[in-house]
């Protein structure tokens, strides 16, 4: 059988995308992979589920990252959505916990579109190839949050994600 080259150089654009270069950049969260290719959820070294996340910034270039979904690393995916405007003590107080993120439908709601300011950097991984380190960075709110116009109580907890 014959490598069909026209089909190869079509494929999905995100396949292909342009890599973000190093530096500061706001970014969205473009879409979550939970597998590889080959078949078989992402797991850490120690067998816990792990997703990536893939940033897009302006101009459609992209970065990955691999995030570990346990309490222990449970820090690195706290960072990113804190950075990211997620509320954080909504999601203590709804018993949230990373590794509700393997769930695919729940992950997607709660990360895919987020914007947030990302510092970027790569590294070269014992397998000699180079991978994105993304350091989320808080941004200082230009002005004060503006108040509910509700009290809290008579928000409908329902109709806010994260």
């Amino acid at each position: 059988m014959a490598f069909d080259w026209e089909k190869a150089s079509t494929q999905a654009e995100s396949d292909y995308a342009e890599r973000i270069p190093a530096g500061v950049h706001d970014v969205v969260i473009k879409r979550l992979l939970f597998g590889s290719k080959k078949g078989g959820a992402f797991k850490s070294r120690d067998g816990d589920p792990q997703i990536m996340v893939i940033f897009a910034d302006g101009g459609g270039r992209e970065a990955s990252q691999m995030v570990t979904l346990s309490d222990k690393a449970g820090w690195v995916l706290a960072r990113l959505l804190s950075a990211a405007g997620a509320d954080m003590k909504r999601m203590k107080a709804d018993g949230v916990l990373p590794r509700d993120f393997a769930n695919q439908e729940f992950a997607r709601a709660n990360l895919v579109g987020r914007r947030l300011r990302v510092d970027l950097k790569y590294k070269t991984g014992n397998d000699g190839k180079e991978y994105a380190d993304v350091t989320p960075v808080r941004t200082r709110p230009a002005a004060a949050p503006a108040q509910p116009s509700a009290p809290e109580d008579e928000l409908d907890p329902n109709a806010v994600p994260f």
